[in-house]
């Protein structure tokens, strides 16, 4: 196993991680979207799902922007082998100590300028991100 250092060195905004999130209830391994990585201690990320129908109903239930539902269709550079649906008002944290010592965290791609673009836009529009969060992500945010 490399040094934590390497890890965290390795660790890039846009790049599309592979793994079973113990925040959600699925036991399969989901694509997360890195978001930037906070004092070396913790990395923001947001998981993608493929169910379009269910995030849908979400956003018309709680009336959110559909501006914040970013689509990011597969491509050779992402690796991803169906449309997946990064829901920017739902960041999460992850301790980057348990990523690491459970080396569940697998890159597998990255997503596009554009597709970036699009969720720090997204990010920047979402009324359920706490403003500190928000601030934290997009000031990692290289331009664009």
């Amino acid at each position: 196993m490399p040094p934590i250092e390497d890890f965290i060195q390795a660790i890039a905004i846009g790049n599309i991680y592979w793994f079973v999130n113990p925040k959600i209830t699925s036991l399969e391994p989901h694509p997360h979207v890195c978001l930037g990585i906070y004092d070396n201690d913790c990395v923001f990320m947001i998981c993608g799902t493929s169910n379009f129908a269910g995030r849908q109903r979400f956003f018309e239930l709680n009336g959110l922007p559909f501006e914040t539902l970013v689509r990011i269709q597969p491509n050779p550079t992402n690796t991803l082998n169906r449309d997946t649906f990064i829901d920017c008002n739902q960041v999460q944290t992850h301790d980057v100590g348990d990523l690491y010592y459970n080396e569940t965290l697998n890159q597998a791609g990255v997503v596009t300028d554009a597709e970036l673009q699009q969720i720090q836009d997204g990010i920047r529009m979402s009324e359920l991100l706490e403003q500190v969060i928000q601030n934290q992500i997009l000031r990692a945010f290289p331009e664009l």
